[in-house]
């Protein structure tokens, strides 16, 4: 049929692609090791034995087995999660096995629910912030070339809610750790052409940790303003480093504004008031916002409420704050029949 290229489409189906490609003699990872692109277990094990340092942790589908580890490694937090990455389930922290033992049969159920795989990895909990990187690499005379394309640091309220995704400076002596933290994490995770995603730690001593990883393009409402400001469009380079571009594609210049991805939480019953919303899709530096912050009408909020700002860093930061004061004071109504009156901050 012509077919030159298999990528996969979501998390559970990175195995079936690597197959695809494997049966039909197409360039692509071994299918023998597909955990290691999907399974934070297996990644964890896998740098270990490379001599990178990665958290210490047992990935099992047996309680028992990981209550036995936790007593045996005494450490001062654990952090309980699927072992399949990509699946819309937050890791739980546990400050003692005891939690770990409460925990389990919930979240292995959601992960069994999500993922078709029971098994879940309970690790050394890290504290402090975490990073997101993006990369993609391409065949370049025959051999894998890896480029991450964006770190992002985000930031998060006491009660450990993610408040806001900063993109970081490529500059930063701490963004050049993460960028080699990654390349070397994806030829020990056997990725050889096409995008992947990492969650990164930074623990004082080790430097940056990798805490999962997932060989998947993925988008989100700032894709188009990373765009405006590194001149990276990360769905098509996700493409080209499969499909060759066109000789004559244009590069777009890089702008250098900030980029911060502003993450929402709405109260009450979680309605947002529509012409708060209004006011805040006004401010000078929004970029994009979600579905539910556009309604006409009070409306629930999506899984994610967010707010993308780029543009003059100083610009960004007071419509940052102007965004709280609006959250705070009356961009979430009561009722749905009586919403807040709320003029713009100055």
């Amino acid at each position: 049929m012509g077919v030159t290229t298999v990528l996969a489409g979501s998390a559970v189906g990175i195995g079936l692609a690597e197959q695809i490609a494997a049966q039909l003699g197409l360039v692509g990872a071994d299918p023998a090791t597909s955990l290691l692109r999907r399974d934070r277990g297996a990644q964890a094990a896998a740098l270990r034995q490379a001599g990178i340092p990665a958290l210490r942790s047992v990935r099992t589908a047996s309680v028992a087995e990981a209550l036995t580890w936790a007593e045996e490694a005494a450490l001062p937090a654990y952090e309980l999660a699927p072992a399949a990455v990509g699946v819309p389930i937050e890791p739980v922290v546990c400050e003692s096995a005891l939690r770990i033992n409460s925990a389990w049969p919930a979240l292995q159920r959601e992960a069994a629910r999500h993922s078709g795989d029971a098994h879940l990895v309970a690790a050394e909990h890290l504290p402090g912030r975490r990073y997101l990187a993006h990369s993609v690499t391409r065949r370049i005379d025959g051999q894998a070339d890896h480029v991450v394309t964006d770190v992002w640091a985000e930031t998060r309220t006491s009660s450990g809610r993610l408040a806001r995704t900063d993109l970081v400076s490529r500059h930063q002596l701490l963004t050049r750790a993460i960028h080699m933290h990654v390349l070397r994490a994806l030829d020990v995770l056997g990725v050889v052409s096409g995008p992947a995603t990492f969650r990164i730690a930074y623990a004082d001593g080790l430097g940056p940790v990798l805490l999962s990883a997932l060989a998947l393009p993925v988008t989100s409402l700032a894709d188009q303003a990373l765009r405006e400001a590194t001149g990276h469009d990360r769905l098509t380079g996700a493409l080209d480093a499969v499909i060759p571009p066109a000789p004559a594609q244009l590069i777009p210049v890089p702008t250098g504004h900030r980029v911060v991805r502003a993450h929402l939480h709405p109260r009450h019953r979680g309605l947002i008031d529509p012409q708060t919303a209004r006011i805040l899709r006004g401010l000078p530096t929004v970029a994009a916002v979600s579905d539910d912050l556009r309604e006409s009408t009070p409306s629930a909020p999506l899984a994610d409420t967010e707010v993308v700002l780029a543009g003059d860093p100083d610009a960004v930061e007071a419509d940052y704050r102007a965004i709280r004061a609006l959250e705070r004071d009356c961009l979430y109504p009561a009722a749905a029949d009586a919403p807040h009156p709320c003029e713009r901050p100055t």
